[in-house]
């Protein structure tokens, strides 16, 4: 099995998306740092238990502390990061640096 949360890492030339697929966390608990070109994801999820004297036959749900590391390409700009969570799904698109983007060249 991969990790928690489940990650799809993507580009474009203007960007690096990232989207963890993490239900059920609240946003205010993520931790996501950039430093020296690595990305990391860190959080917690509560145990959550069927109320009263349930007897739990199955636990497939993560339930705990969990970190996420994603080394980044050389031409991101990390002072151009958005983070958004929405419907359990935190997008994460780190801009890349405009000397680095794909330009037209104009023959005279």
């Amino acid at each position: 099995r991969g990790g928690f949360p489940a990650m799809n890492v993507g580009g474009t030339p203007q960007a690096v998306e990232i989207y963890a697929f993490a239900p059920g966390i609240d946003p205010a608990s993520l931790d996501v740092q950039i430093e020296k070109g690595v990305l990391t994801i860190a959080g917690e999820r509560k145990l959550e238990q069927p109320g009263g004297e349930a007897t739990v036959h199955i636990d497939e749900r993560f339930a705990g502390r969990f970190r996420r590391v994603v080394t980044l390409p050389d031409d991101v700009d990390p002072n151009a990061v958005e983070a958004k969570y929405v419907d359990g799904v935190l997008r994460i698109s780190i801009g890349r640096r405009e000397s680095a983007q794909p330009r037209r060249i104009t023959i005279e």
